[in-house]
């Protein structure tokens, strides 16, 4: 899942896939992410290079219970979209764990 600080479309998907859907409070962002991929006439190109620099951290890792609630809607969005579920999930989840090891050291 690519973060969505760099998360790039074009204005005309906008149309097709519409706006964030701020029943999301955390994960609207993730929501808007899966509709713009499920479309079989979107097209991803992977640039490389440093576009973005975040800091660790934010309302989704703020404490256990938001990281539970961005969870919650994550699994939402999923199944929302007809993607993923459970295993996604924990996936999703695990691949954020070394962001947690190196924050300190920044």
């Amino acid at each position: 899942m690519p973060p969505h600080p760099s998360f790039y479309v074009r204005a005309d998907l906008l149309s097709e896939v519409g706006l964030f859907d701020t029943s999301y409070r955390i994960a609207a962002d993730y929501d808007f992410m899966l509709r713009c991929l499920r479309r079989s006439s979107v097209k991803v190109k992977y640039v490389p290079s440093v576009m973005v620099r975040m800091r660790a951290g934010g309302v989704s890792n703020a404490s256990l219970s938001s990281m539970l609630a961005k969870s919650r809607e994550d699994l939402r969005a999923m199944r929302s979209q007809g993607t993923g579920g459970w295993p996604t999930l924990i996936a999703k989840n695990l691949r954020k764990l070394p962001q947690f090891f190196s924050a300190g050291s920044r």
